[in-house]
């Protein structure tokens, strides 16, 4: 049924609520498990101090990398004794695209994302990443709460 579950990870608590779901469903369910995380695009900027701007755009985009290498290490590290089979992707772009695009070429069963907890109002006009995945995957999504 759910062999291959995407799990998009931020560092936010309720990405982890969906990580510790996806854990018990693949633990149940012999399913391997892909965490997720995507780094937004950063534009480069111009300065008037006179300071090189593509070194601070590079020193940038490293710290950006490694803080999302930091949250997917940490998850895995979490759920180290769980007896599930756990791997790591990074990529960079729009969270919701890079989401939807890895679902479709990586053939995944199932998205397991966190919500954001907006209120309705609010969730309305600014939309969120897990309720545009969920309008645009190649496959189910379950939000976690």
């Amino acid at each position: 049924m759910y062999k291959k579950i995407l799990v998009p990870l931020d560092g936010s608590h309720r990405s982890m609520a969906a990580a510790t779901h996806a854990v018990q469903i693949a633990s149940k369910l012999n399913s391997k498990i892909t965490f997720f995380h995507v780094v937004p695009n950063i534009t480069p900027y111009g300065s008037k101090s006179g300071e090189h701007p593509g070194a601070a755009f590079k020193a940038i985009s490293r710290e950006f990398e490694a803080m999302g290498e930091s949250i997917l290490n940490d998850a895995e590290n979490e759920f180290k004794e769980a007896n599930v089979t756990i791997e790591k992707k990074l990529a960079w772009g729009k969270p919701e695209q890079e989401i939807c695009d890895e679902a479709k070429v990586g053939q995944y069963d199932l998205i397991i994302i966190g919500s954001r907890g907006l209120g309705e109002i609010k969730g309305y006009l600014m939309g969120s990443v897990s309720n545009r995945v969920s309008r645009h995957a190649p496959c189910p999504v379950l939000i976690v709460r």
